[in-house]
């Protein structure tokens, strides 16, 4: 069984119980705000959509290393220390997700766009990664 707290303002440790077969490093989530993604794997790429309400392309820093892919940000959220809330859910702070895939990435022909606070990702796999086929010839 695993139960997650959650505050205002953003996610808080998972707490583990003993005797569960759960792996300890869900997801590298390692920041204050949790961005959610979706991963594709389709034929020559991988397509990643994650959801990123209210920032421009400006305030988000995409990076690819080998097999390795890491978005981080902030969000801004300007609260007056004065004012009450009964509720306030808006993602503040900064944000840095990392994601490992099974081949090499083909980081210079990556593409990316942000439109209606979804950042879309198109990272094309290393050419040598690729599945290849071989044709047959009858003698």
């Amino acid at each position: 069984m695993m139960t997650m707290y959650m505050t205002p303002y953003h996610r808080r440790a998972r707490r583990f119980y003993p005797g569960d077969r759960v792996v300890r490093n869900l997801n590298n989530i390692h920041s204050d705000v949790h961005v959610p993604v979706d991963v594709k794997d389709e034929n020559e790429s991988f397509v990643i959509s994650a959801i990123v309400p209210g920032l421009s392309p400006d305030d988000v820093n995409i990076e690819i290393i080998n097999n390795t892919l890491t978005i981080s940000g902030e969000f801004v959220n300007e609260i007056d220390e004065n004012e009450t809330f009964l509720r306030n859910e808006c993602p503040s702070g900064s944000f840095r997700r990392t994601l490992r895939f099974p081949t090499k990435l083909e980081a210079s022909k990556a593409e990316a766009k942000l439109e209606n606070g979804i950042l879309t990702l198109d990272i094309p796999k290393v050419a040598e990664a690729l599945p290849k086929s071989i044709k047959v010839k009858a003698a």
